[in-house]
Parts: structure tokens; sequence; C-alpha cells
């Protein structure tokens, strides 16, 4: 059997970082967004007895060091079962350390998949708790739409639908981990606002959505080039707001009229390979 399976982008709407537990992790709040922009994972049963991966990009692995293996042992884990054998095919889309949590959304689509694959036996949140233990985004990625998401980030909340925009996303080639991003949190004196609290007064409208963007890595992080493209999505024609996603380092404006993403999106060709124009969209993973 074979089964395809788009695995969304995400952005941050808002990320507040609240606090800092004796366990080591970090207590969040903020609004996650999944996007149209997509991997495509296929999935493909064997006889084999081993999980293996493909990856389109270079520099993705294909061992157990991915989050798509360590996701498929523990749903076999879970199930009760061993795997006759697996195949995971990654077309990468999605750009990787990019704060578009493009591993996470991988790993929401095998559990997704092999769900689907083996009669559906658990529900959305069993998966999503099977994910948690891989990763704090992968709940989000399994669940998807427009959600508040707590505690180190696994707590959701289903929140309405965000108003139909259009999303401009720039890659810029400086690449930061989410451990980079905490370290740098906690090297330096750090008073959060919480962003998120007014985020949601305003979340059915595009425009306040736009003028109310927040995350608070931007200026830990302090790095003049996602400062400075931010600043040129934020004024450019049409854009509501521009905000970094995650711990970065993509940074996105947002758009009420297509056109307008599009002449912005244009704008930065030539200059970043990684370009994109999305829209939200209301699950984290597609089966087709």
């Amino acid at each position: 059997m074979e089964l395809k399976i788009k695995a969304y982008a995400k952005i941050n709407l808002t990320l507040d970082i609240t606090g800092k537990r004796s366990d080591g992790y970090h207590e969040v709040k903020m609004i996650m967004q999944s996007v149209s922009l997509f991997d495509i994972v296929t999935l493909s049963g064997n006889s084999s007895g081993n999980i293996t991966v493909s990856c389109s990009h270079p520099d993705v692995p294909c061992d157990e060091r991915n989050i798509v293996v360590k996701c498929a042992r523990l749903f076999f884990e879970r199930y009760g079962k061993s795997c006759k054998g697996l195949h995971i095919d990654i077309d990468k889309n999605i750009p990787t350390q990019a704060g578009l949590a493009g591993g996470s959304a991988d790993g929401a689509a095998v559990l997704a998949g092999l769900n689907r694959m083996y009669g559906e036996p658990f529900n959305l949140s069993e998966l999503e708790e099977i994910g948690s233990r891989v990763g704090s985004d992968i709940p989000f990625c399994v669940r998807g739409g427009t959600v508040l998401a707590e505690g180190t980030g696994t707590e959701l909340t289903n929140l309405k639908s965000m108003p139909m925009c259009h999303i401009v996303l720039v890659k810029p080639p400086v690449g930061i981990s989410t451990a980079q991003a905490y370290g740098a949190v906690d090297s330096r004196e750090f008073v959060p606002e919480c962003a998120t609290d007014k985020m949601l007064d305003v979340l059915d409208d595009i425009e306040e959505i736009g003028k109310n963007l927040r995350n608070d890595f931007e200026d830990t992080l302090d790095i003049e080039e996602l400062l400075n493209l931010k600043k040129e999505l934020s004024e450019a024609d049409g854009s509501l707001g521009g905000c970094m996603t995650g711990s970065g380092s993509t940074v996105f404006g947002i758009f009420s009229h297509r056109e307008k993403a599009v002449k912005c999106a244009g704008s930065f060709n030539g200059r970043y390979s990684d370009v994109f124009v999305a829209e939200p969209t209301d699950c984290g993973t597609e089966i087709f």
C-alpha cells in the first residue's frame, strides 16, 4: 500500500516565552497557523522489516536521526505490532532551519498516514500525544489550523480560523537552530511581553492581526539581516505587517491582496532562493 500526504508548514502569529522550567524546557504562549507551503511525504509498505527514508534535500538525514523514523517507531510501539517494512520518501519544499516546522510537519504526516494505513487505531489527541514524545511542534502539525499553544507548546486550544490572506515567506541563507535561539534567550535579561493575549482579541480582523504580530526571539537574537528583512516586508506596498516565525530564520509579511503579495515576493527574487506566497490552511496534514 502507498499513501501520499501533504505536510503543511506553520508560522507563528505570536511567540511569547513566558518562563523556564526546572527540567530546562521553556514555557511559551503562542498562536500558530498552518500555511499552504508543504512537503509531500510518501509512505510505502514493504516486507523488508526495516524503516528506510529518502529525501530530495541533501542536508536532511535519511537515518535514525530523522524525525519521521522516530515517529514511525513510536507509532508501531503504541500500536503494539512490529513494522513489517516501511519506506518514507520526503519531497522537500519547506526550507530547513527556517522556523516553519518542516521536520515536525513531516513527522506529523507519517503519524497521520500510518494511522490511515492501519485502520485509524488512534484518535487525534492520541496521535498528538505520540508526536509530543518526539518534538513539541508535532502535536500542532498533527492538528493544524489556527491554534493557541501553551506550556512547552504541546497544550493546544483550537481558535477561530484566521481570515483569508496572502503570506509572503522569505528564508535568508542564515540558519538558526532552536537550541541556539533558546540559548540566546537564557544568556540575557529578558522580560516577556504577552503579545498573544492581545492577538487573541483581534483574530477576526486581518488588519489588526498584521499590527499585532510579535516574536520574542526577534529582539533576543538581534540579527541585523532578519531585522532588515522584517522592515522591508512590513513596509512593502499592501503589507499589513511582518514578523519572524518560530526561532527563525524565515520572515513573513501578511497581505490582503494577492497581486501585492506576488509583487512583493518578486522583489526578493535573485536575492533569496527561498521565497514563497502562501495562504492559511485549516489542517496540518492532508492525505491525497
